[in-house]
């Protein structure tokens, strides 16, 4: 599907959540065609936020309702502080998906994909022996 209700949000994925990941990864490798597609469904959707994630989606749901504030959310019911916490993802960038967590102050690490994010959890567990 390329339209998906996931609950807190709309996501569309341009090539579908089942296309090869190597279709995936050359279809936007710049974001320049979310880009478009973000700023135009910007200025028809007032009042939601529009982000980048993944490789081909564009996430929407309602306004101030996403990572930072999901983040926020689990640091009041886990009682673990957001001073403590490391965000790893793919779209730490003004646009991306994965950027509120930046913008609440959280430590991160951006990863290209889910290979290198196992990479980046794998070396913090050896340090942590």
């Amino acid at each position: 599907e390329r339209i998906e209700d996931r609950g807190s949000q709309i996501t569309f994925s341009a090539l579908g959540q089942q296309a090869p990941i190597h279709a995936k990864e050359i279809w936007d490798p710049d974001f320049a065609k979310r880009k478009i597609i973000q700023a135009d469904l910007t200025t028809r959707l007032p009042g939601l936020s529009i982000n980048m994630g993944g490789a081909t989606s564009i996430d929407i749901t309602r306004e101030g309702v996403d990572k930072g504030y999901g983040l926020k959310k689990l640091a009041e019911a886990s009682g673990f502080p957001l001073d403590a916490m490391l965000f790893i993802g793919d779209a730490i960038f003004p646009g991306g998906n994965d950027y509120p967590a930046k913008q609440i102050g959280l430590d991160t690490v951006r990863v290209r994909d889910p290979q290198e994010t196992l990479a980046v959890v794998s070396a913090i567990i050896a340090c942590q022996r």
